[in-house]
Order: structure tokens, then C-alpha cells, then sequence
């Protein structure tokens, strides 16, 4: 979970990063991309949390 949170996280640096690159370059594409990235590491993040919570801490016993 550790690993796929530092990977959503850098996603969203480099996201934000491309991002600013492509405006400063003046290059609408290049946004774009920076953007759309940055927007998956952010739904990538959120599933690794959802994940995290709904996993039950304690399991019943099982058998009869």
C-alpha cells in the first residue's frame, strides 16, 4: 500500500510539474497532459484509500 501511494503521489507532482512546464513553455498540450495526469494520481490515491479503510482489522474465526 506504502508503494502505491508514493507512486500516486509522485504521479501527482510530475502532474503538477508538466503542468506548470507546459504553461510557462506556452505549450496547451503539454498542460493538458501535466493535467490529466496529475487528476489520475489523484483518483489513483483515493482508491489506494478506500482500499486501506475497507479492509477489516480484525477477521472472525472461521470454521462451524
Amino acid at each position: 500500500m506504502a508503494t502505491e501511494q508514493f507512486q500516486a503521489n509522485f504521479r501527482i507532482v510530475s502532474g503538477v510539474a508538466k503542468e506548470f512546464w507546459g504553461r510557462i513553455a506556452g505549450d496547451g498540450l503539454l498542460a493538458a497532459s501535466g493535467r490529466v495526469e496529475q487528476l489520475a494520481g489523484e483518483a489513483a490515491l483515493a482508491c489506494v484509500r478506500a482500499r486501506v479503510r475497507s479492509v477489516p482489522r480484525d477477521l472472525p474465526p472461521t470454521g462451524a
